[in-house]
């Protein structure tokens, strides 16, 4: 699988579709909704500074990639024309930094699609991927190196339910290659000190997530559940943890995804503004847990 040689055309094009048209391998798990809803929590504050970002499984690269797209100085939050309010103001993503970014995933067939989308949207020299088990990470990547972990983790324990049809689905969806505390303690390993740490992970396993935090000494500083409509529980939650930081966290706001009932169910104007790269699926709108 070569990356593509794009040209400007090619790229401005791959960039307008985003996240549409990435590759992804046959049989794996498609991203889903919770990988672009992690990559727009994680985006980084105003800064004058380049940030360095470590993607923990990265799969396709789409968290990584939707993170270097939208800190593209000059360029709106979304590259979704379409998707983002109007707005006289310009976004924090158009005054913010570059970044660099570093994707880890076991499969190598993976790694290569990651790189294959990076060539496409012309992000082939500020994203690096390594094949790598999350154990090895120690021995190939220097500790506190980045500014920003982020990670989509596997959401179910090994021996919880049934498996998928295909082992990289299964690898995506259960803790099969790696753990919870597996995940978060290379994070923290790999991030600097008082450097951030953004997961996503469903709303019922808060207390492992906020466990395997502290003990890999990253401090949880701000928390955001996601609703997928008002009356239903928190299907996940958002979190920031920073390292070795004093004790204090914020709990923002509930994002709620969805209004209206049946075939009138839509994303919320509040969801497109959180994210408007949810407005660039091809369907029209997401279910949660549907793949993009």
């Amino acid at each position: 699988m070569m990356p593509p040689q794009a040209d400007a055309e090619a790229v401005t094009l791959a960039r307008s579709r985003f996240p549409r048209g990435l590759l992804q391998p046959e049989g794996s798990f498609r991203f889903a909704m919770d990988a672009l809803l992690l990559a727009r929590f994680a985006l980084p504050p105003e800064t004058s500074r380049e940030q360095s970002v470590a993607d923990l499984g990265t799969g396709c690269g789409v968290v990584a990639l939707a993170l270097l797209l939208d800190a593209l100085p000059g360029t709106p939050g979304t590259q979704c024309p379409q998707a983002a309010p109007d707005s006289e103001k310009p976004t924090r993503a158009q005054r913010r930094a570059f970044m660099h970014a570093t994707g880890v995933d076991i499969d190598p067939l993976l790694c290569e699609a990651a790189t294959y989308n990076a060539a496409a949207l012309g992000l082939a020299d500020r994203f690096a991927v390594h094949t790598l088990n999350l154990t090895e990470v120690r021995d190939i990547l220097s500790a506190e190196s980045f500014d920003l972990v982020v990670t989509n983790p596997p959401y179910r324990r090994a021996d919880q339910g049934r498996h998928a049809a295909t082992e990289r689905r299964t690898r995506a969806l259960f803790e099969t290659d790696g753990s919870l505390e597996t995940f978060v303690r290379a994070g923290g390993f790999l991030v600097r000190n008082r450097g951030r740490f953004c997961c996503i992970y469903p709303a019922e396993r808060l207390a492992a997530l906020l466990t395997a935090c502290t003990a890999a000494r990253l401090e949880p500083k701000r928390l955001r559940m996601v609703h997928s409509k008002p009356d239903r529980d928190a299907a996940l939650v958002l979190l920031e943890a920073r390292k070795n930081a004093q004790p204090g966290c914020v709990t923002e706001p509930p994002l709620i995804l969805y209004a209206g009932q049946g075939e009138a169910t839509a994303l919320t104007r509040e969801a497109l503004e959180f994210c408007p790269h949810l407005a660039c699926n091809a369907r029209g709108h997401y279910q949660y847990g549907d793949p993009a």
